[in-house]
């Protein structure tokens, strides 16, 4: 009888290894990342003081699939100013989702619009109107206790006009027409379009938002912020004069797992 040929068992390099690692975990992450949770960090003080600056945030990205926002929830959405594209596109190859190859050095590249997050205040056919600062939904007082103003003087009162599209992959935020809608603190008013939201910051004399840009398209809201898991910055701003001073930064030790409400 002729003798069976023993198997040769081929050990794993440690190259090998990491391959493997890092396939595995490309495999796993990428559909987490992508669908169901969106990690971010809050960059300008415009929701102090719901989220300061410095607080590194975990988003639900599945919160819409099935639900639409409510009045007062906080929504994430992307800056529909970023480009679509990593810049310039000619350096680039998508691969899949926001991945991308950089032919310049030869490796991997990960590119999303940066996000931005507001908090909604007018729903579809809401009209939305602000008088000395407060706002008013269907000429009824809408307030409550997480507005923050900052400027007891009116700083940077321009005249707002709509009349720049920025249309984005055919997203682009609601009515143009070219008229004077108001200024910061004395707007409109203004008719929610159906499929879209005025959303405002709760730090609302340092906030970019609907007044200045526009109603949000529901397909531009990719989710809702749920958990804060980090957070590390300076000291909120109270008020105005604080802006342009220095401030210490510190770990803020107490806002570590804090529920986003």
């Amino acid at each position: 009888m002729k003798k069976k040929k023993k198997k040769i068992l081929r050990k794993k390099t440690q190259f090998h290894s990491y391959v493997d690692a890092i396939l595995f975990a490309f495999v796993v992450a990428f559909p987490i990342k992508a669908y169901i949770f969106q990690n971010f960090m809050i960059p300008s003080p415009s929701m102090e003081s719901t989220l300061l600056v410095g607080d590194y945030l975990v988003g639900n990205r599945l919160k819409y699939f099935f639900t639409e926002p409510k009045r007062e929830d906080i929504v994430m959405f992307y800056n529909q100013e970023d480009p679509q594209y990593p810049q310039p596109p000619e350096d680039y190859i998508r691969l899949v989702g926001p991945i991308y190859w950089d032919k310049t050095k030869d490796f991997f590249k990960w590119y999303q619009k940066k996000y931005f997050v507001k908090r909604v205040i007018g729903l579809p056919g809401d009209k939305v109107e602000i008088k000395d600062r407060r706002v008013y939904l269907n000429d009824k007082l809408f307030h409550h206790n997480y507005e923050q103003y900052v400027d007891p003087h009116g700083f940077n009162n321009m005249p707002i006009t709509w009349d720049n599209q920025g249309e984005v992959n055919d997203i682009n935020f609601g009515d143009y027409d070219g008229i004077i809608k108001g200024e910061r603190d004395n707007f409109g008013p203004v008719v929610v379009p159906k499929d879209c939201y005025f959303v405002m910051g709760d730090n609302r004399d340092l906030s970019s938002d609907s007044r200045f840009w526009g109603f949000l398209d529901r397909r531009a809201i990719t989710g809702s912020p749920f958990i804060i898991f980090f957070s590390s910055g300076k000291e909120p701003i109270k008020n105005i004069k604080y802006y342009y001073q220095e401030r210490p930064k510190e770990i803020r030790w107490e806002r570590f797992m804090k529920i986003i409400k």
